[in-house]
């Protein structure tokens, strides 16, 4: 009785070492065969996953800033255009002559400028591939000193696209003014104005 106890256990060691085996190897093949692959493939598909978030959040970086631009281009382009409102533009004698006279009468300038001749239209020089054209005009008179350094001076700064260029100054009475006490600091002047054309309305 006891040796076949003992050989039913022996061959049931047999048998479960068997299955155990069986399983390991079922186990194995399983893990290999369809769990692995499957690992490899969520790997794969979370790094696309991760590659599409990122492109998701540049192009949306890009979409914001894009607008931010946008934005700003818009801000930059009204500020050109009110720049140029005041441009020389038109009859570019006549708008020599009534911007002049109105700044002139705005303060209480001692400047005489009887004479506003217009020299001519043609390329910025001084800027090369410069968009704008620029006019230029002669300016003459007399003025004492202080009055005509103020005029220029706020000339310039109120006209930024235009700069006096070629100041010739001389004593009035060197050119056949009067003499007297009180006009001994009093100029003949001529100078040149390089003003910016307004180009024609952009699209």
């Amino acid at each position: 009785m006891i040796s076949e106890i003992k050989a039913i256990s022996a061959e049931k060691k047999q048998r479960l070492i068997a299955v155990g085996m069986g399983t390991a190897i079922a186990l194995a093949a399983v893990y290999f065969l369809m769990i692995s692959p499957a690992q490899d493939a969520l790997k794969k598909l979370g790094g696309q996953i991760a590659e599409a978030e990122k492109k998701y959040a540049d192009a949306d970086r890009l979409v914001k800033r894009t607008q931010a631009v946008s934005e700003e281009y818009d801000r930059l382009n009204e500020h050109l255009n009110g720049i140029e409102t005041s441009m020389v533009s038109g009859d570019l004698v006549q708008w020599i002559r009534s911007m002049e006279l109105k700044f002139r009468t705005q303060a209480p300038y001692k400047v005489e400028i009887p004479n506003l001749p217009f020299r001519g239209q043609g390329e910025m020089t001084m800027i090369p591939e410069f968009s704008y054209k620029a006019a230029a005009y002669g300016f003459s008179g007399t003025a004492y000193y202080h009055d005509l350094g103020k005029y220029l001076a706020d000339w310039e700064n109120q006209f930024p696209y235009m700069r006096v260029l070629s100041l010739d100054l001389v004593p009035e009475d060197a050119v056949g003014g009067t003499t007297g006490s009180d006009e001994r600091e009093k100029l003949s002047f001529n100078f040149e104005v390089s003003a910016l054309v307004r180009p024609p309305k952009r699209n």
